[in-house]
């Protein structure tokens, strides 16, 4: 879980990272593919993996454990946008919010969406 705060600092990519890793169990195994791969984190791609993630949850429908993890990812992202730095926010702008509204998901996605990630959009 994102704190708005870690002794006033505001959160940055490998804190976003580890709470969103916290909360499914895919993305941890992914980031650690991830981080064997390019050798660090890469904010930018591995933001490409949590849409993608994200992505995977909505389309496999109904109320169960996926939905959960849509839903605790975007809390993630959304938390990300209020207490993250410049560079946090930088990333979930570019390379969640604005790629997601090309995924053939979005519609689906759009209304899951809080009010910080729905800034990002202006056609919402």
């Amino acid at each position: 879980m994102i704190h708005a705060a870690r002794r006033g600092k505001p959160t940055n990519n490998r804190e976003l990272a580890d709470s969103l890793c916290a909360v499914s169990p895919e993305l941890f195994e992914m980031r650690k593919s991830h981080v064997k791969s390019f050798g660090t984190l890469i904010p930018h791609v591995f933001m490409a993996i949590v849409l993608a993630r994200v992505g995977a949850c909505i389309r496999a429908k109904g109320p169960g454990e996926q939905a959960v993890e849509a839903a605790e990812i975007l809390q993630g992202l959304e938390r990300g946008m209020e207490s993250g730095d410049r560079e946090t926010r930088n990333v979930i702008s570019i390379s969640f919010a604005g790629d997601a509204e090309l995924e053939p998901f979005f519609g689906v996605l759009a209304p899951l969406l809080g009010p910080r990630l729905r800034a990002l959009l202006p056609g919402l």
